[in-house]
């Protein structure tokens, strides 16, 4: 299974790999939606054609097609267009959920770690020589690169 991973293509799919690797001659590789198996028309062929060259049959749910059957195909193809189909609609509605929230002002990126008061008095401590970067990261519970990036983005800081 590949956990954290979601994408429209195989690359990085190391569970579908293994899975794949692992079937055999006389064995069944099955899965339970498709969403789970191909994620657009190309890889919904190429996997089939795979398995069926080294004699796996590809089931999904309780049916089995069999890749070298022409009414297997006839049937299975149908199903990965509904599947590439849907997985383009909810594409399609996240982009425009984005936009309209971008449009609203709810989505503005990631929000800076710390305070605009901090953000300001960090490059005048650091430059006067007041604290260390270590002891600003210590200070306010970030890490060094965070406050490396507030010192080096001030314009008033000479550095």
């Amino acid at each position: 299974m590949d956990r954290g991973f979601s994408g429209t293509t195989r690359r990085n799919r190391a569970g579908l790999d293994q899975a794949l690797a692992a079937v055999w001659d006389g064995t069944v590789f099955t899965v339970t939606r498709f969403d789970r198996f191909a994620r657009n028309m190309a890889e919904a062929n190429d996997i089939p054609t795979g398995l069926s060259g080294r004699g796996v049959p590809f089931g999904l749910g309780a049916s089995d097609y069999d890749w070298n059957d022409p009414f297997g195909r006839l049937f299975f193809q149908p199903l990965v267009m509904v599947a590439e189909f849907e997985a383009n609609i909810g594409h399609q509605r996240t982009r425009e959920g984005t936009a309209l929230a971008r449009k609203n002002g709810k989505l503005q990126g990631k929000q800076p770690k710390l305070p605009e008061p901090a953000r300001r008095s960090i490059p005048r401590r650091y430059t006067e020589g007041e604290v260390s970067l270590v002891g600003l990261a210590t200070e306010y519970g970030v890490g060094r690169s965070t406050i490396h990036r507030i010192i080096h983005r001030a314009p008033e800081n000479p550095r």
